[in-house]
């Protein structure tokens, strides 16, 4: 009893129980690098295929070229499953083809566009991604292999992923390459179906941002594998000829992202600093670019850039950094653009500085700060003495009617100040001291 004790408390058997231990962490961490690696070869290996764009082959070529790359991915998995009976590797390797299915969308939708069209349809400059010239039984038959995969591939790997989301992450998955594969590409009906699949897509993931398993790689796996219809959708969008609303509503797209959803997938307060920059300047040009396109900015319709100073106020409330800056700009904004507005005599220029003083007001007793509050002051001033014109017009037409109802104007003031003076300096004082304790 004692010698094997002793033994067991030896230096070379702690020595050798470390090892043993360590053996299999090492051969974990292999193993894990060895499947990053085959992943990112298989995926350079297919962006390699299409920047090589292989214009010499025909469009049915480049489409059973793709799905041979899809179905090996498949096979793959398969063999992971039930011969090596490894499930990490099939969940990776379907989780690749399902990535893969997008595409393969992508260029039926592109064959069912151009036969659709002919000779007027929109192709890409790039020879590679244009899909015409192939006949109806063919692509018939692509529609009917591309719809199998989607569902069987696609519903393989989101049960690998998220068994318990699988049927509304399916849903989402289809939706989204349903929309990539309708034969439209205007630059009008475009913009409202990336639109719609945003919207769609940002429900799902409020719902699965409830779920804990969904915060894990796979479940981020599988939320990012239906968003890949979307990217595809807006990356050929950009291949088109644009518009002021597909670039409204990629803008807006891209400042909803960096300023609100960016937090859901890093705590970085570096990369969440950025990201804020970057949506603040997005979401400011889509208005800019809107603007410009209904009338000009430099006609000077200042009231089309007022609503950049609701958008900072906006952009304040979803703004981790600065909060106070952005209602500061916002506030000096709004009072330039409104004294613009005025002096430039434009049309509603005074009914727009008191609803613009009042909003102002208003959000500086929000915010208990003095900029926005003061500057809505001022601009409700500038619209009051806007309205002193019409008031000394008709002094001028009429002053005895005019200095009579002014005397009884006065007349009531003072008797309501005498019978309420206390009250209103009390008031005053409070109003001043709350004031003076502002920001």
């Amino acid at each position: 009893m004692y010698t094997n004790d002793f033994e067991s408390n030896t230096p070379a058997s702690s020595a050798w129980r470390q090892s043993e231990q360590a053996a299999p962490s090492l051969t974990c961490q292999i193993i894990r690098y060895l499947r990053w690696a085959g992943t990112v070869l298989i995926i350079l290996s297919a962006v390699g295929f299409m920047l090589q764009s292989h214009a010499d082959l025909l469009p049915a070529y480049r489409y059973w070229a793709g799905l041979g790359f899809t179905l090996a991915l498949c096979a793959g998995g398969l063999v992971c499953t039930y011969l090596l009976r490894e499930t990490t590797g099939a969940r990776i390797f379907f989780t690749l083809g399902a990535a893969f299915l997008p595409v393969q969308v992508s260029q039926v939708s592109a064959m069912i566009y151009a036969f659709i069209h002919g000779g007027s349809a929109l192709q890409p400059d790039y020879s590679w991604l244009q899909f015409s010239g192939v006949n109806p039984p063919l692509i018939a038959v692509d529609f009917v292999i591309t719809v199998f995969l989607l569902i069987s591939v696609g519903y393989t790997g989101f049960s690998m992923l998220a068994r318990r989301q699988v049927k509304i992450l399916m849903h989402a998955f289809l939706m989204g390459n349903l929309l990539l594969l309708l034969p439209v590409r205007d630059a009008f009906w475009v913009p409202f179906l990336i639109a719609l699949l945003f919207i769609r897509l940002r429900t799902l993931e409020q719902t699965l941002q409830q779920e804990k398993a969904m915060h894990l790689f796979e479940g981020v796996s599988a939320r990012a594998l239906t968003s890949l219809p979307l990217l595809i959708l807006i990356g050929r969008s950009l291949l088109h000829p644009s518009s002021v609303l597909l670039t409204a509503v990629i803008a807006a797209i891209t400042a909803t992202f960096f300023l609100v959803d960016i937090k859901r997938y890093t705590r970085s307060p570096l990369v969440i600093y950025a990201a804020q920059w970057f949506g603040t300047l997005a979401a400011l040009g889509a208005w800019i670019v809107v603007a410009e396109d209904y009338a000009g900015i430099d006609h000077g319709y200042y009231g089309l850039m007022l609503p950049l100073s609701g958008l900072l106020f906006l952009l304040s409330t979803q703004a981790d950094y600065h909060q106070k800056a952005y209602r500061f700009f916002g506030s000096a904004l709004a009072l330039i653009l409104t004294y613009g507005a005025l002096l430039n005599d434009q049309a509603f220029a005074p009914l727009s500085a008191l609803s613009t003083g009042m909003a102002l007001s208003l959000a500086g007793l929000r915010y208990r700060e003095k900029t926005p509050f003061f500057a809505g002051q001022l601009c409700f001033l500038g619209g009051i003495l806007f309205y002193c014109c019409y008031a000394i017009d008709a002094y001028s037409h009429a002053p005895w009617l005019s200095s009579i109802g002014l005397g009884l104007v006065v007349l009531l003031s003072a008797s309501y100040l005498e019978k309420r003076q206390q009250l209103i300096i009390s008031k005053v004082d409070h109003y001043w001291q709350e004031l003076k304790s502002w920001d």
